[in-house]
């Protein structure tokens, strides 16, 4: 019975790996078959805990309970799970990745553990850690082993999101090469392009692995990749092209991965993001605020994701819902007064970037520049990658240009470029 629950399970961490539709389901095949499997039970809360929302929250509970009452004392593996998840589920993510990096310790090729731990270092903004981790791993890695795409896609990450463009790109690279399938190697290289401006390479990249039938049965990292190719549309000037993204793939509820969750923090992040750097760009989004209004504003009271609160801020603003989105930053306050492992992303950062996007929609653009200014480096607290963040120091600059700060235009370019973006993208900020 266990052998095939197990079987089941690694079948659901591959699919999960590999952003595959299908592995939580597998994972409940695997409890249906053995339903006191203590690792099954870990792994299931931390699939919950990862789709970030407040309503997940019991379930993640009851997780704990069950992979704690199932373990047995010489499974040191699931173990170390088991202690992860109960760390996550006290909002302890620093704790939850420490217990992860025991179990690799013990295994170094456990590719799970070492993805849950790029996964929750990139939402406290702690990808040094992430890219020690998997650099600590990497010599007991061969293109002999099973999941060795897998890892090359995971350390291409961690070095783009360290600055290391030309070694993330190789890596990046030879995971697609093995595995053209390969979403999280296809992001990595993806962001490299992006941020060293390489418009018509990135399209390119992009248009050529979705026309292979590459990401066919995948799920929601394909809209996130649609995100990216909307940005290489926006670099190009292809405003309507950019538009046409959002429309056909990021908010289309006639795509199953769509309909099916409506409010996944990364699709409500990739769809904010997109609208408002249109706007930026003077360009009409028409009323597509609304429809994401409806579902951010029950995400009031849900901080679970310090980045998805300051889109979810953005919208309400933008909707010119100024109550809800006040209760909102209350919120925010008090998760920043939390003495959780992710307050200070939340007092550093999400807190004042949801400040200063609802004061850019009411046009007070001196509170944008006295609220982002002086915190533009610690906005990497609240997680997400340089060119997620990149809205907020565009509306930042739009602020200034505004303002007439020339000066401190000048000098938000140069931070750019410090933070990894070529010359030609910081030129965008001086228009």
């Amino acid at each position: 019975m266990t052998s095939i629950a197990d079987e089941l399970l690694d079948q659901s961490r591959e699919s999960s790996l590999r952003s595959r539709r299908d592995s939580m389901a597998l994972l409940q095949q695997a409890l249906d078959v053995d339903a006191e499997h203590s690792l099954a039970h870990a792994i299931r809360g931390l699939y919950y805990y990862g789709e970030r929302h407040q309503r997940n929250r019991n379930v993640v509970h009851e997780c704990v309970a069950n992979s704690t009452n199932y373990l047995q004392d010489d499974d040191v593996r699931a173990r170390h799970y088991c202690n992860a998840l109960t760390a996550a589920s006290n909002g302890d993510a620093a704790a939850m990745v420490f217990h992860l990096e025991q179990q690799l310790v013990d295994d170094p090729l456990d590719i799970t553990a070492l993805k849950f731990c790029q996964s929750e270092l990139f939402w406290l903004g702690e990808m040094q850690w992430s890219a020690s981790l998997s650099s600590s791993v990497e010599k007991h890695w061969s293109n002999s082993c099973k999941y060795y795409s897998d890892f090359l896609a995971i350390r291409a990450f961690d070095l783009e999101e360290t600055g290391n463009y030309i070694d993330a790109e190789r890596y990046g690279r030879e995971s697609v090469e093995i595995n053209p399938a390969d979403v999280w190697g296809t992001h990595a290289v993806t962001h490299v392009l992006y941020m060293q401006g390489r418009s018509k390479e990135g399209a390119e990249w992009l248009d050529g692995l979705h026309a292979n039938g590459h990401w066919q049965g995948l799920g929601q990292m394909v809209l996130h990749l649609w995100w990216h190719r909307a940005l290489f549309h926006l670099l190009r000037g292809e405003y309507d092209a950019a538009l046409s993204v959002y429309d056909d793939y990021l908010r289309n509820f006639e795509l199953e991965m769509v309909a099916a969750l409506p409010d996944l923090y990364l699709d409500l992040q990739n769809a904010t993001s997109l609208l408002l750097r249109l706007e930026l760009l003077n360009v009409d989004v028409g009323a597509r605020w609304s429809a994401l209004a409806d579902i951010c504003v029950e995400r009031i009271n849900d901080d679970s994701n310090a980045f998805s609160c300051a889109h979810y801020a953005a919208v309400l603003a933008a909707d010119q819902r100024f109550d809800q989105a006040q209760s909102l930053i209350d919120q925010l306050s008090r998760a920043a007064a939390s003495g959780s492992s992710m307050a200070a992303g939340f007092g550093n950062a999400a807190l004042p970037s949801a400040i200063a996007a609802v004061s850019h929609r009411n046009q007070d653009y001196r509170t944008v520049i006295n609220t982002l200014m002086p915190v533009r480096y610690r906005l990497v607290q609240m997680g997400g990658s340089h060119a997620q963040r990149e809205v907020f120091l565009l509306m930042l600059a739009d602020a200034l240009q505004r303002e007439g700060e020339a000066d401190l235009l000048r000098k938000l370019s140069a931070d750019l470029t410090e933070t990894g973006f070529e010359e030609i993208m910081a030129a965008r900020i001086l228009g």
